[in-house]
Parts: C-alpha cells; structure tokens; sequence
C-alpha cells in the first residue's frame, strides 16, 4: 500500500499583526484627541476645582419690529378766528379809503379779525374783516359757527382792496365789514359799517332789492327773486341767506338784524348790530 505525504504549510501572522498594531495605534491617536477636546472644557477654579464648562448658548439678538411710519395727520386750521389790533400796514391800507379823514371812529376801536370759512368750491381758506372791537369776539362766535355750518363764503377780503368802493367790492361778491360812510338812501346819515358793527355777505347771491323788485347790479340779476328752485347753481343756493337757513338762524341768535327784514326795500346780504 502506497503511503501518502502530506505537505505541511507554516502559517503567516505577520499581516495580522501588523494590522492590529495599527488599529492600536488609530484608537491611541482617537483616545489623545478625545482627552485633548474634554481638558478643553475643564474649568479650574482657584480651590482647585474642576467643573465641566457647560457649552453657552448664545441666543441670537432678535430683530427689531419694523415700526410703521405713519403720514402725520394734517391739523386742521382753527375753526375759531383770532382778533387783534389793527396792524400798521393794515392801517397804512386802510387811511384815506375805508377810514376817512374826517371819521369820528379810531383804529383804536376796531379790530382786525382774521377768519377761516369755506370757500365756493369748499376749500377752507382764510378771510380778514375789521370790525367794532366792542363786537369782535362775538363775530368771531358767529363765524366760527358758520364754519361748522359748512356755509360758503366766495370772498372775505377789506374793501380798501376795492379802494373802499362799496359797489365794486358788491360786483366782486366781496364779504365785507366796516367802511366810513353813509347810508345808500341819500339821508346822508353814516351807515352802520362805519362803526364796523355791519357786515355785508355774499352780495351777489344776497342782493339789495329795491322796492320794485330789481337791483343795481346785473350780476345778481338771477338772485332778485328769491325762489331759490330756479337758481342755476347749488352753491348759489347754498350761500343764499333766508329765514330758514343756518346763517340767518346763528346771526339772530346772537342778536344781530337782517336787512331781509327791512321794508319797503330788502338788503338781504347786510347784518347789524
């Protein structure tokens, strides 16, 4: 019978060891590393302490909340109108016009009264008068009044503008307060304007009406009769003056007449006192 040899092989462990040496080597390195990163986080304290440094969380600072800029809301001009003594380039305007040489009236007894009022397209604006300074805080009321009302007033300027012509300031539809000067009916007798203790409004829509039904100025033609239903323009309609509107109601509430009331003739823009 035929005997078998078998070869016999010397296994190789230097591979192996050599792997595991390095292995050894990559964890001694990751040990190193991991000691480092926690000595790092080690607070010591004088007694000699050690804490672990907790990791501080800083919170992000917010950002500020937009504040909405708001458009400044516009004030509204006074409703109320101020009075003051007469100014001196007022003054300057008014000598030989309004106030005439021979006037037993001062500047000293009037005012100068500056006035908010809606205009004809109902705008606000601003007007001046002179008037009475006995009266000037109470035209300043009625005014003021008249504001609320929404009444309209075309123009508010001093006749001295119309170099104190009381017929073109009318043609003008000028509101208009004291001018030194008579009455219209020939008397010859000074007219309460002349004292500043009248005020003529929107002329034109307001017109003096003689006793026959007709006026002395053609502008106002329509405004004679006074059936406001056939007016051509609201705003006409609006400015008319009449028993029952709020013009006519506030000046007699504070006792002032209207020159609607007189007879035979009618001067429907004029109020006195």
């Amino acid at each position: 019978m035929e005997r078998k040899h078998h070869k016999h092989y010397k296994k190789n462990y230097k591979p192996l060891i050599v792997f595991l040496v390095t292995l050894i080597a990559v964890l001694l390195i990751i040990l190193v590393k991991l000691a480092s990163d926690y000595d790092s986080d080690i607070r010591v304290y004088d007694d000699g302490e050690q804490v672990l440094k907790t990791e501080e969380i800083v919170e992000p600072t917010p950002s500020p909340t937009p504040v909405k800029t708001e458009e400044p809301t516009p004030t509204p001009p006074p409703r109320r109108g101020t009075a003051e003594a007469i100014p001196d380039s007022v003054r300057a305007s008014m000598q030989g016009k309004s106030m005439k040489s021979n006037a037993s009236v001062t500047f000293d007894d009037l005012s100068y009264l500056t006035i908010p009022h809606y205009d004809f397209n109902y705008n606000v604006t601003t007007g001046h008068l002179v008037v009475a300074k006995s009266v000037a805080e109470e035209v300043l009321d009625i005014f003021a009044e008249l504001y609320d009302a929404k009444y309209p007033i075309e123009r508010m300027e001093l006749i001295d503008k119309y170099n104190a012509d009381d017929y073109t300031s009318i043609e003008y539809n000028n509101t208009s307060a004291f001018n030194y000067r008579v009455v219209s009916t020939g008397t010859g007798k000074l007219s309460n304007h002349a004292f500043g203790r009248a005020i003529d409004i929107n002329p034109q829509q307001n017109p003096y009406v003689y006793s026959n039904g007709t006026g002395a100025h053609e502008n106002a033609r329509e405004f004679w009769k006074r059936d406001t239903s056939v007016w051509t323009r609201q705003i006409d309609r609006d400015a008319c003056i009449a028993h029952n509107t709020d013009i006519y109601k506030i000046f007699k509430k504070y006792g002032w007449t209207w020159g609607g009331d007189w007879s035979p003739s009618k001067d429907y823009q004029h109020f006195e006192k």
